[in-house]
């Protein structure tokens, strides 16, 4: 895979890696810090990320159980996540084609309308199964657009160990 960004072509990708990456991504979610709007959902940001970049490891079933995870971390009603998670990470492996060839920035104006869907579904969910909107619900778009302001540091985070050459040598011109 050739990074557009650098144009350098990069090493595969360890399996290990990312699955460690979203481990380590749930970890934050599962943080005590509360419901915040400012708070940005760190799994759905690596979730978006692997399936765009590598989608025969992480794919819509795996989007699917980490957001179980998260509905019964929330105690939420079941499947809420799940579905949103597993509809998103469909989305990201069908934009797949167009969203790596862009630049970093324009990737992330192209994940907003995916992080709000994230952001928003549960209050659409329980605005149809209820018949009430939890107004303060809405700060979820606040949260779409921080994760879309940290996607270029995730893009950069989660593809250093890809970068880096197998061995220095100074005179290769690659």
């Amino acid at each position: 895979m050739i990074d557009l960004e650098s144009g350098y072509i990069l090493r595969p990708v360890n399996p290990v890696f990312i699955y460690f990456s979203l481990f380590c991504a749930l970890l934050l979610n599962l943080l005590p810090i509360g419901n915040y709007g400012w708070v940005p959902d760190w799994l759905i940001v690596c979730i978006i990320f692997w399936n765009i970049h590598q989608h025969r490891y992480i794919g819509v079933t795996w989007a699917f159980i980490f957001g179980l995870l998260m509905d019964v971390h929330n105690s939420d009603l079941l499947g809420l996540h799940a579905f949103s998670y597993a509809l998103v990470a469909y989305i990201a492996i069908a934009w797949q084609k167009r969203i790596v060839a862009l630049s970093v920035a324009s990737q992330a104006l192209h994940l907003l309308p995916i992080f709000l869907l994230v952001a928003l579904f549960p209050l659409l969910m329980h605005w149809i199964l209820s018949g009430e909107i939890i107004w303060w619900a809405l700060t979820g778009a606040i949260q779409a657009f921080i994760e879309a302001l940290l996607w270029p540091l995730a893009t950069r985070i989660l593809l250093a160990p890809q970068r880096r050459p197998i061995d220095v040598d100074h005179t290769r011109p690659l």
